[in-house]
């Protein structure tokens, strides 16, 4: 089954909640056999609290485009890509101190 989820977890972070899933990609089916997983690529959610999600769903692969090999691997590096994308969004919002 294609972009089938299977894992999820919920993680805080600065405030923020981070969601991540673990989506299976399937190989390419061959004839009449169905085809497996040959990896899973996560999906984050990131919102602020407990607010719904303030930023758009995002999908995370190899960075060569290819799938992870676990699901716990996938949960870890979607977390990863989460904290992240939470810290450029502090920096970018934090005024410089001036002391």
């Amino acid at each position: 089954m294609e972009g089938g989820l299977n894992m999820h977890r919920t993680y805080g972070y600065k405030g923020f909640t981070i969601a991540v899933e673990a989506e299976s990609v399937s190989g390419i089916p061959r004839g009449k056999v169905l085809s497996v997983p040959v990896g899973y690529v996560a999906v984050v959610y990131i919102s602020l609290g407990v607010s719904p999600a303030t930023i758009q769903p995002l999908r995370f692969g190899r960075d060569n485009d290819c799938p992870f090999a676990t699901e716990a691997e996938t949960l870890m590096r979607g977390y990863g890509a989460a904290q992240r994308i939470i810290d450029g969004i502090i920096v970018t919002h934090t005024p410089w101190s001036t002391r």
